[in-house]
């Protein structure tokens, strides 16, 4: 469980982007790739005994994730250190956090579906996990359980919007890039071990849902150390973001058009260059507002030509006037 405590940013899970931003809460399994991307931000790394959360009810419903994760707001228990990125070993302790989690999930309702529902799509996506090398029909599940197929693909077509062949492709692509990232078996043994008899079809099966070849893919993948142009694109938005506020500037420093940095960004990072800048910059602008500097100096050191168009642009992003976020945070403390 990773509790965001405060800044926000962009991290990966299983090769997909997500922002994220504080008061959140991840869940993550064993096994799963996980990578913090770009942001500012300060963690809590909570770690659960696994046979503790097999024995909690619903449980599965926070740590396995359908078509994407789940957010929960939990406030960090007091007695929690506030160290950064510690990992904990808590085993029953704080086992209310988990309690807390589910019911949080539950009200939160993001399928917004019945409890019987809910529980019969993640007992579908765990037929598809444990059987994807060998894919059973949909009839078969059905048996299994016990609920009539039409009713069973109605549901994930209408909750998911997937169907149950998507997530059977979904599982053995995930498995695939599994590998491509993290072994050095060869595309052929890849294609072979994944349930592919015909390494060919494997490449266009995992062309056709990426829009690259497997070694594309591998070739693109850098997990030892962060991709040169991203790295050199965060340094200079970490520099020049309180002046330049446009992507013509990001451009030609990069010595590349406008165009190609947005594909760039978008290739890589799965956003916008205006996110990043945004995100940066209301960031900031937060942390400037809780050290009580004036509204005025804000909009001043931040690059806004005049105050309205900070307040625009801080309400556009939280909802809320600079001066009704401090009034806020004047009814906390």
């Amino acid at each position: 469980m990773l509790m965001i405590e405060s800044g926000s940013g962009i991290f990966q899970v299983d090769f997909t982007n997500y922002n994220f931003k504080e008061s959140q809460s991840i869940f993550l399994s064993p096994g799963q790739y996980f990578r913090l991307l770009t942001g500012s931000y300060s963690l809590l790394q909570i770690e659960f005994e696994e046979e503790y959360v097999l024995r909690l009810k619903n449980s599965r419903f926070l740590f396995e994730h359908l078509i994407s994760l789940g957010y929960i707001d939990i406030k960090k228990p007091e007695e929690l250190p506030n160290n950064f990125l510690l990992g904990t070993n808590i085993g029953n302790n704080y086992a209310s956090l988990l309690n807390e989690a589910v019911s949080s999930w539950l009200q939160l309702n993001p399928f917004k579906t019945s409890l019987k529902d809910n529980n019969l799509l993640f007992e579908v996506k765990m037929i598809i996990d444990k059987t994807y090398l060998e894919p059973v029909s949909l009839a078969a599940i059905s048996r299994e359980v016990d609920e009539k197929p039409y009713y069973i693909d109605n549901l994930f077509k209408e909750k998911l919007k997937l169907t149950y062949h998507n997530l059977t492709a979904n599982k053995v692509l995930l498995e695939t890039k599994r590998k491509l990232a993290f072994t050095d078996l060869s595309t052929k043994e890849i294609a072979y071990s994944t349930g592919f008899n015909d390494p060919s079809y494997f490449n266009r099966f995992f062309k056709n849902l990426t829009s690259v070849t497997p070694m594309e893919f591998r070739e693109n993948f850098e997990f030892d150390e962060r991709d040169a142009f991203i790295k050199g694109l965060l340094f200079l938005i970490d520099t020049s973001y309180k002046e330049e506020h446009f992507a013509d500037f990001y451009a030609e420093k990069m010595g590349i058009t406008i165009k190609t940095l947005s594909k760039k960004i978008s290739n890589k990072l799965d956003t916008t260059f205006t996110h990043l800048i945004s995100e940066k910059l209301f960031c900031e602008s937060k942390m400037l507002l809780q050290q009580k500097m004036p509204v005025n100096t804000i909009a001043f050191n931040l690059g806004f030509k005049e105050p309205n168009h900070f307040s625009a642009f801080f309400k556009k992003h939280s909802g809320k006037t600079p001066t009704q976020f401090l009034n806020d945070l004047k009814k906390v403390h």
